[in-house]
Order: C-alpha cells, then structure tokens, then sequence
C-alpha cells in the first residue's frame, strides 16, 4: 500500500485496506469449509493447494503455476471444479490451440509464430487438471460426479523424434558453448542417461562406498545406477564447490527484486531446472544454431550403450524403464540401423539423422 499525502486519503486508504483483508479472510474461510465438505471448491482454492502439496515439487514448478493461472484465467477463479464436465475441457483446449507460441505474433523475420503443438496444448489443459482432479479425488476424498473423460480429449500428437548428438565436433561444441556448471551436469547426463529433471543432484545421492546414485524417476519410483570412471570424474570436479548440491554455476550478474538481492556476482549458486532450459536455449538452439532438446542427450547415451553392446535389456536398466517393450519402441531403428548395415556389407553404423517414431 503506498503511503497517503493527506489525512482524507490516509482514511480512504485505510477503508480500502480493510476491505481488501476482509475479501482475504472470507476466501480463506471459503477454502476451508470447501475441504471440510462444508461448501462447493472452487478452482482457485483447489489449484493452490494443489500447488502447495504437489506442484510446486515438480520439476517444471514455474510451468505448473503458469498453467494453472492460465486455467483459472480462463475458467475463473470461483468456478466449482466439481462443475468442470467434458464440454468445458473442450471449449478451454480448442482455445489453447488458438495461441501461438509464447504469446508472439511474429517471429524475428516476420514471419508468423506458429500456433502452440498439440503436444503442448495436452501438457498444459488435459494432462493439468487430469492431475489436479486426481488429486482432489485421491487425495482430498471429494467427489467429481462430472469429471471429464480425458483420454477423448488429447490432441494426437506427432511421433517423438529420437535424435543423437554426434560424438566429436558436434559433442565438443556443446560442452564449449555451455557455462561452468551447466557444462557438468550437461556432461554427467550424457554419461549416465539422466532425464533433465534426475540430474539435479544432492550429494546424499551419491554413494561413493557402493560407486552408485539414486534419483527418483516418473512414478516416484527409486532408481540406481552404477558410476562410471567418467561420472566419477564429473562428481570429483565438482566436489567441495557446496555442501548440499552436485551440480553449481558462478553468477555472471546480480539480480535484484523489489530492492532484495536474489543473486549475487561472484558467488556459487545450485543449477536450477528453469536455468538450465534456458542455457540450452541460449548457448546450443540459438548461438549453435543445433535442432537439439536437452533430451536427446538421454537418447543419445541409449543408443550408444545399445550400439555397443546389441543388449536391449541393458538399456532398459539404464534408463530405468519399467517395461522393455518403451525401451523397444524407441530404439528399434537402431538394431535396424545394424541389420542395414549387416546387410550392406558390414559397412559402419552412422548415427541416426532423426528418427520420429509413431
């Protein structure tokens, strides 16, 4: 609240105040007798305490909130989520799809910004409330007679496409581009085939005695993996820069937000998810100018691996998949690539260009 000229605007400005926390303490009260069954749930009430218990944990935290805001935007804050049927979840995706990429208009050229992918548009509509309804079904035992039937709902979306870094040139100039800390966890996660959001590790992760890690993949499922010489070498280098995280940068500006300093020129701070995405964007999509997402670094170690040894089951438990047939369905077209190349004279494996798989 800024502060008044004048006693007349001092007591206007009080009112408003007082007003203001009113309309607070009802919307609080509001929430609390909606989750003791007492009054309807809004979507507002719902999505913060979703947030509160389970998004704000996720990887993508920062994505999750923006979603949900967009959600409520659309829906309305005080819109009963035990009202939200199939013909409301279609009218907000068919209005997701409308939306061009980050909101632009053109791009640099002037070209037109091409509409959000389905693929987004599933992430943030239908796989967004499927998880909040679960969780308000689940969770918090209340009652969704209208609850939408989410698989009619999803966007088909276009095969993933399996790309592989290209061992030398390629290789190098990624761990080049990529700043100190970034670089290392870029490293350790073409090392050990680490999805984005597992390599964000904490040294009480790492066994040294055993010569393992344990993350926590899709599912909240515990997987370990045993530590090569070169993780070994990564960890190492990263040793003593903090006590409780693996992977740190040294912060090139300071930042500063309503008057606080957030970070500091100069000092060591934990890589972050947001931070790393945008590393990549910047350093290997723009200025590398490479058609590369983070994940196919992930691909890359898996085909590798699955290259080298022909084992399928080995890659499986690699990359912790729980079923070897999600294994299969996105590296087949190597062992295909090895037949060709059988069958053509033994002639040597390229990597793949790009494979999209359906």
């Amino acid at each position: 609240m800024r502060p008044a000229t004048n006693r007349r605007e001092a007591e206007r400005l009080e009112v408003a105040e007082r007003e203001r926390a009113k309309q607070v303490i009802a919307q609080e009260r509001a929430a609390a007798a909606a989750f003791r069954g007492e009054a309807p749930l809004t979507l507002k009430a719902a999505a913060e305490r979703y947030w509160t218990e389970a998004g704000q944990h996720h990887a993508g935290a920062d994505t999750t909130w923006t979603d949900m805001r967009r959600a409520m935007g659309f829906f309305g804050e005080g819109r009963r989520i035990d009202e939200i049927a199939d013909v409301d979840l279609a009218g907000f995706i068919a209005w997701r799809r409308g939306q061009t990429v980050k909101g632009r208009k053109t791009l640099k050229d002037g070209s037109p910004v091409p509409l959000v992918s389905n693929a987004t548009v599933n992430r943030s509509t239908v796989d967004l409330l499927r998880k909040l309804f679960t969780h308000v079904r689940k969770k918090w035992k209340i009652a969704l007679p209208a609850e939408p039937d989410w698989k009619v709902h999803r966007l088909e979306e276009r095969g993933e496409l399996v790309r592989e870094i290209r061992e030398g040139d390629q290789e190098a100039s990624i761990g080049e581009a990529l700043p100190p800390g970034y670089r290392d966890l870029w490293r350790f996660a073409l090392a050990s085939g680490l999805r984005l959001a597992e390599c964000f590790l904490r040294w009480e992760q790492v066994d040294r005695a055993a010569g393992t890690i344990t993350v926590v993949q899709k599912g909240a499922r515990d997987h370990t993996i045993p530590l090569t010489r070169e993780m070994q070498a990564i960890l190492a280098a990263s040793a003593g820069q903090d006590g409780e995280w693996v992977f740190c940068y040294v912060a090139r500006r300071t930042r500063r937000a309503e008057g606080k300093v957030l970070v500091e020129r100069g000092k060591r701070y934990p890589v972050t998810y947001s931070g790393m995405k945008s590393e990549w964007r910047r350093k290997v999509k723009t200025d590398l100018d490479l058609d590369l997402r983070f994940h196919d670094t992930r691909h890359t170690r898996a085909t590798r691996l699955l290259r080298s040894t022909g084992n399928l089951k080995v890659v499986q438990r690699l990359l912790g998949h729980a079923d070897i047939d999600t294994t299969a369905r996105f590296y087949a077209h190597v062992t295909l690539d090895d037949v060709r190349a059988a069958l053509e004279g033994g002639k040597a494996v390229q990597p793949s260009r790009g494979v999209r798989r359906r």
